[in-house]
């Protein structure tokens, strides 16, 4: 079963085109932009993100798609964007419905906002986005702000998929008894070695905790949450082993001081998830037909 038939059977077909697309835009959106990534997740280490939504235009395609991703890998010429990353839902549950999300990572904020300025002035890229406009439309000025923190990278408990698939789940969460950013960044020590004392083997777990930015007034950018947090495995079925072996092993150690300083949603958000660009290996181009 490929992706593209997948959708299809969630009647979601244009989304998963749009999802091709929209992370090609997302990361075009910076010819000369850098974060540190990783060719199945977002990789271990401290980045500045953005996630953005787009929609389909009226001619997208699975042709159309690949090759927007070729054009837009030749106006990389920059370090400063490390990766990036689309993601589709899994579920009808979503909180966010419909909504595809699409994840740029950054060396730092001061560099993505200087590269987005200097987009509106890059003629190859304003040609290219005309080129394909009637392929997807972005909303940039909307993307949301965060800086991630990766503690386990991917590749530690097993390979990752040379497709650039991935599964990913997401939690919306809120600090709770006047705790803050803090509290959730001294947890994860203690939580990467709960995890390394249980059974992830093959299924290329790693983690991300994205602690959301927020207006000079102190009032969130945008969803009234203070961190997600993000778990990645390479399939379906790797995410319910990491599942299992959480709740063997982790949850009765590690989820009471979690719950000291934060409360999640109960229910996470889950997406089919590719990788698009990886600074580290630039020729790398993902596969929408597979998933290994």
């Amino acid at each position: 079963e490929t992706y593209i038939e997948e959708k299809n059977m969630l009647n979601k077909n244009k989304l998963v085109l749009a999802s091709v697309i929209g992370a090609l835009f997302i990361a075009s959106c910076s010819n000369d932009m850098t974060v540190e990534s990783s060719s199945d997740s977002a990789g271990g280490g401290k980045a500045y993100a953005e996630f953005m939504a787009c929609t389909a235009g009226p001619d997208f395609s699975a042709e159309n798609a690949m090759k927007m991703i070729a054009d837009w890998q030749k106006l990389i010429t920059a370090d400063s964007l490390l990766g990036a990353w689309g993601y589709v839902p899994a579920a009808e549950t979503n909180a966010f419905g419909d909504t595809l999300w699409w994840e740029l990572n950054w060396s730092s904020k001061e560099e993505a906002d200087a590269e987005w300025s200097a987009w509106a002035q890059n003629e190859e890229g304003q040609a290219w986005n005309e080129q394909y406009s009637n392929v997807m439309v972005c909303d940039g000025e909307g993307r949301n702000s965060f800086d991630a923190d990766y503690p386990i990278a991917p590749g530690t408990y097993g390979s990752t998929n040379e497709s650039g698939y991935f599964y990913s789940e997401f939690y919306q969460c809120n600090y709770i008894n006047d705790s803050s950013r803090a509290d959730a960044e001294g947890f994860l020590p203690g939580f990467v070695n709960a995890v390394s004392n249980s059974d992830y083997s093959d299924t290329n777990y790693s983690f991300g905790n994205y602690f959301a930015h927020k207006n000079e007034d102190g009032s969130h950018v945008e969803a009234d949450i203070d961190f997600l947090w993000a778990n990645f495995t390479d399939s379906k079925d790797s995410m319910d082993k990491a599942t299992e072996s959480f709740e063997n092993d982790v949850r009765d150690e590690m989820f009471p001081l979690f719950s000291e300083f934060a409360t999640c949603a109960e229910v996470a958000d889950v997406y089919h998830s590719w990788t698009f660009y990886n600074s580290e290996a630039k020729d790398f181009m993902p596969d929408f037909t597979s998933r290994d």
